[in-house]
């Protein structure tokens, strides 16, 4: 029993040394940093392969890259603070031309995250924790929530991330002589699974599983895409890393809207993501 205590508090008193509270590059963990903890994350993330049966492009590329801020606040909380922007390069099909001339779209958007850790993954059965996040761009705003589930054993970390958000955007349509604001919705549903092996206490190997569910206003439940792939993950010291790449495997609820296999107008075909860190 005391060992087993002993182990316990080494776990959390090395987890509270660095501060860092990733290991995969889309599931979220309970844990979260302790009071006065600063971690600095850069995520660039790679959106690639637009072209289907279904898809009206003839390329599609995008870009995304995430600068984040994260402080621990005490009391089982932790807000972070991040700066985005997106760039979209694509070229749409065109039967009668013999060239596709592309186009760019270029975003950003501010975030707001917190985090309230309920129960730990090492002390506790089961890690939980509850997540918000607010964005504000141009001319949309979302809103983000997250039930965060994990348990960690001795070489191997498990999570599952239940996921809800609120996307609002304001579009300027004309009817006749009458132009007005009108604001569109979209309700998202995603569920994010992720195993992690640790080999060493620096390198870990495990797999990541998201299901996207698209709910529009005046189209309801569109499709629900399967992407499936590798992470790999690293720390040297206050650094750390990961490396996720995520094929789509599958589009598991065909409509009108998204009657393919695949879902290359919404999604694209494959996603790679980088996040390197440091916990100050």
């Amino acid at each position: 029993m005391k060992l087993y205590i002993t182990l316990i508090l080494l776990t959390l008193t090395i987890s509270s040394t660095y501060g860092q509270d990733r290991v995969f590059a889309r599931t979220y963990q309970s844990n979260v940093l302790a009071k006065g903890g600063f971690d600095f994350e850069y995520w660039t993330t790679l959106r690639t392969g637009k072209v289907g049966k279904y898809s009206p492009f003839a390329f599609g590329r995008r870009l995304d890259n995430t600068i984040e801020f994260e402080f621990g606040l005490g009391k089982s909380v932790q807000t972070a603070f991040y700066l985005n922007t997106s760039n979209f390069k694509y070229a749409l099909k065109d039967s009668t031309a013999t060239e596709f001339p592309t186009q760019t779209e270029f975003e950003t958007s501010f975030s707001n995250e917190w985090k309230f850790k309920l129960s730990d993954p090492v002390a506790n059965s089961i890690g939980s924790a509850l997540y918000l996040e607010f964005t504000a761009g141009g001319d949309e705003y979302e809103m983000e929530g997250k039930v965060i589930l994990d348990k960690r054993y001795t070489n191997d970390l498990f999570a599952l991330n239940l996921v809800g958000e609120l996307e609002l955007e304001t579009v300027v349509e004309k009817a006749g002589s009458t132009t007005k604001r009108v604001t569109n919705w979209e309700a998202p549903v995603e569920l994010d699974l992720a195993w992690m092996h640790f080999l060493t206490p620096s390198l870990g190997i495990g797999l990541e599983i998201v299901n996207r569910n698209e709910i529009a206003k005046g189209e309801g439940w569109e499709n629900s895409i399967l992407f499936a792939g590798p992470s790999f993950y690293f720390n040297q010291g206050r650094f750390f890393g990961v490396l996720n790449l995520l094929p789509q495997l599958a589009n598991l609820h065909k409509t009108d809207a998204t009657p393919g296999n695949l879902d290359y107008d919404g999604h694209e075909a494959f996603e790679g993501r980088l996040l390197i860190g440091y916990s100050f």
